[in-house]
């Protein structure tokens, strides 16, 4: 069985572009070695399902690049990593990103996927609430860990003063409309339809 990363660089460029971010040949092929290694170790670790395989680029690569049109900051806190996404992939783009994943075995896994991609970042084996809080102006990214809400509340205590949240959301909420803008995101690329969502608090948008 074989991941559905593009076959060429310059496919994998168009398709990233139509999320508004580019990436560049070296990334493409670090983000295909990690792959290769997410594959090999995904059935003993239980990183992703059987059924994620087959949409690891469509799903779950092309996700994580839609979150680099709303990063506004380098520095990148990523909560609940899990897999890698999206933190890994924003690594493997450039960003200076900390992987915030409570699973050890998880922990260990992104340590090696690191050192094997050969990316610079920082992995901390905790939860984000039991961390000292970050700098005031601190970007924070979440994906599929906790709907944006209790997100929000979440990171609350572990920021000092004004901070932003960028994730995934499946369907438009309006419940944080006054903070928060939401971008749709395109399928195709993508294999399912949702949405970027940029929170700041306190509000404070472009």
């Amino acid at each position: 069985m074989k991941h559905d990363l593009p076959a060429t660089f310059r496919e994998a460029s168009i398709q990233s572009s139509t999320l508004g971010a580019g990436i560049t040949e070296d990334s493409y092929g670090k983000i295909e070695v990690f792959l290769d290694l997410l594959m090999r170790t995904a059935g003993k670790t239980n990183l992703v399902g059987p059924a994620e395989i087959n949409r690891l680029w469509t799903r779950h690569v092309l996700e994580s690049v839609a979150f680099i049109p709303f990063l506004h900051s380098r520095k990148v806190i990523d909560v609940g990593t899990g897999a890698g996404f999206p933190g890994m992939i924003l690594a493997i783009c450039g960003f200076d990103i900390t992987m915030v994943e409570s699973r050890r075995k998880r922990c260990a896994f992104l340590e090696t996927a690191a050192r094997i991609c050969g990316v610079s970042c920082r992995i901390i084996n905790s939860r984000i609430e039991d961390l000292d809080p970050f700098p005031e102006h601190t970007t924070f990214t979440s994906r599929a860990v906790k709907d944006p809400e209790k997100m929000i509340e979440l990171i609350k205590p572990a920021a000092t003063g004004e901070f932003s949240l960028v994730t995934r959301i499946s369907t438009k909420i309006e419940t944080c409309s006054n903070a928060a803008i939401s971008e749709i995101l395109p399928v195709p690329p993508l294999d399912r339809s949702g949405f970027i969502l940029q929170y700041r608090h306190p509000c404070k948008l472009n």
